[in-house]
């Protein structure tokens, strides 16, 4: 007779950095002590934290728990979700990813939904009570119980409680949007609030972050930088902003003005350090992994030629006088 495999599955959050950051195991290694499984299945999302970066946590909790042969297999699974707060985008990613997994009746899937952002937790609910998973492998639910709480184990999440309060819980995730605070640029007295917090920016960085403010207003989405310089009207444009914003600084313009005399652009080098300070500033005002996401200018693609962007709906920044 066969033997049924036990697969593991579960999105990895920045609770589970464990050694990383100096601190004890997260939920996912905690879950895999607390119960023996065949092979591991993690699914992460790339963000704009650098220390530790979720590609990171990732390999570090493979490592950890082939060592502690916690799993004889372990996969990890990147995603390319953009909004984590929105449960429609990461329902469809997970359904698809969920679709690929072979199903049989010598295989027993169970989820992990102490990990991750509260969408993913209703997603994977939303997944196991829908049948969306599997009509014949119902997927299990289990959350974690955090050992300073008591002795740690894995509580199976009871589904049977009526779909009602899962659509509850699902509005409530939605309405996580109305929490999100707005970006204000702010033209005749010069600077960014994000909600009630105000970023210090340099007159340069807040020329850079209301240009690519203006794209998402626009409806231009991100923009791609390739080459060795950025495009002369990025240039241009720049040198406008920073002279509606501080006219009387006119000596900070001069460099710029004689590079966009000469046409030669602006180095990508310069301007990659630009949108790194500028992004600096927000993640340490900020400190918030979510709104960090949509609010720095994101960077997305090969090295030689990204896609630079704010994700922030167009709702959520505004040009005021």
């Amino acid at each position: 007779m066969k033997k049924v495999k036990n697969v593991f599955l579960s999105f990895v959050g920045n609770n589970d950095a464990g050694k990383l950051i100096k601190q004890n195991d997260g939920a996912i290694l905690t879950a895999l002590t607390n119960q023996k499984f065949d092979e591991v299945i993690l699914l992460w999302n790339q963000t704009s934290i650098k220390k530790p970066n979720y590609s990171s946590i990732s390999n570090y909790l493979k490592r950890e728990i082939l060592k502690r042969k916690l799993a004889s297999k372990v996969t990890l699974i990147e995603l390319n979700i953009k909004d984590v707060t929105d449960h429609n985008e990461i329902y469809r990613t997970l359904k698809a990813i969920t679709d690929q997994l072979p199903k049989s009746q010598l295989l027993n899937y169970t989820a992990a939904i102490s990990s991750g952002t509260p969408a993913m937790q209703v997603c994977w609910i939303l997944l196991a009570e829908s049948g969306d998973f599997s009509e014949t492998n119902p997927l299990k639910l289990i959350k974690v119980k955090d050992p300073k709480f008591g002795k740690s184990e894995n509580v199976t999440v009871k589904i049977n409680t009526s779909l009602p309060k899962i659509m509850r819980l699902k509005e409530e995730v939605e309405n996580l949007k109305d929490l999100i605070p707005t970006a204000i640029i702010s033209v005749t007295k010069p600077g960014l609030k994000i909600g009630d917090v105000e970023i210090h920016l340099s007159p340069v960085e807040l020329a850079y972050y209301r240009y690519f403010t203006e794209r998402v207003i626009d409806g231009k989405g991100a923009e791609k930088f390739a080459g060795i310089t950025t495009p002369n009207s990025f240039l241009e444009r720049i040198i406008k902003l920073h002279q509606e914003f501080f006219p009387a600084l006119t000596e900070n313009r001069r460099e710029l003005e004689k590079m966009m005399e000469k046409k030669i652009g602006l180095s990508l080098y310069t301007f990659r350090g630009n949108i790194s300070k500028t992004n600096k500033r927000i993640r340490e005002t900020l400190n918030n992994e979510t709104l960090n996401t949509l609010f720095e200018i994101n960077a997305e693609g090969n090295r030689g030629a990204k896609f630079y962007g704010i994700k922030a709906e167009v709702d959520k920044v505004r040009i005021v006088d």
